[in-house]
């Protein structure tokens, strides 16, 4: 689906969401928050062709209880695209196993600010996030976005597990830093940043907004990347990315070697099957 200025929302947990209660309660939280956005069509494949029905969302459990990754649309104003993604499970020591993702994209200017932000507040309360984010790959911003690999996938904002365990991107329009990067970051020095507004929504996670208007990442691109530098400033540590400096993270040895990273406590969980 094609947006002519997309909005970006990722919301990164440590649970796997393989339990029906944690998959199906994300669903319910995005239903709750963001009743707009509800979706017309999802699926676990492509072509998406299942009627979205917000009064049964257990159908998007299989009958012997397993959940897996569903993705859905929404063709009618506002639109929308996006994901409920379970945990990925890796047989590899070196890669790991990733959080559970909640991401979507909607369009510019046409979902209220303040409802993006209320859900992303919530969310990350809920699913007790690591991180999350939302943003846009403006024009000016898209290169940065693309090395860094916050958008890997066109202007859209995904960000992985496997990228985090080398490097933070960015801070973003809106971050919400959880229990992994409070613990890295400290706290305090989070809650003292200098950005439009900072709120603690729990005892390991802050809130951080850099600019009032979303629309400042279009209309005042300048604006916002002096409050990312700014910001990054004064959290004084070699956490974010830093242009030409990256590499190729599917090859390299040791984690942190090069930019000081978490360690995410993923909540143990097996699948239904094993």
């Amino acid at each position: 689906m094609k947006f002519k200025v997309p909005v970006g929302v990722n919301v990164l947990s440590p649970l796997s969401f393989w339990k029906a209660e944690d998959f199906l309660g994300a669903v319910r939280t995005f239903c709750e928050f963001l009743p707009d956005l509800t979706p017309e069509k999802w699926g676990w494949v492509e072509p998406l062709k299942q009627p979205f029905e917000p009064d049964h969302l257990d159908k998007m459990v299989h009958a012997n209880g397993v959940c897996e990754t569903a993705h859905w649309k929404r063709a009618k104003r506002p639109k929308a695209e996006g994901g409920f993604s379970t945990r990925w499970k890796s047989g590899s020591p070196r890669v790991r196993d990733t959080h559970a993702n909640i991401s979507f994209n909607t369009e510019l200017g046409q979902v209220a600010q303040e409802a993006l932000i209320t859900y992303v507040k919530q969310s990350s309360i809920r699913v007790t996030a690591d991180i999350a984010l939302i943003d846009v790959v403006s024009e000016s911003y898209i290169d940065f976005a693309r090395e860094s690999e916050s958008a890997l996938y066109g202007r859209r904002f995904y960000l992985v597990t496997h990228t985090l365990r080398h490097w933070l991107p960015d801070v973003f329009w809106v971050t919400v830093f959880g229990p992994a990067y409070v613990r890295l970051f400290g706290k305090e020095r989070l809650l003292t940043a200098p950005a439009f507004a900072v709120e603690e929504l729990g005892p390991e996670m802050v809130y951080v907004q850099l600019t009032e208007h979303i629309a400042d990442t279009v209309t005042h691109p300048e604006l916002l990347q002096s409050r990312r530098d700014a910001f990054k400033k004064h959290v004084d540590h070699n956490a974010f990315f830093v242009s030409g400096m990256g590499y190729d993270r599917l090859k390299k040895g040791p984690f942190g070697d090069v930019f000081t990273t978490p360690i995410f406590d993923l909540v143990p969980d097996k699948r239904p099957w094993e």
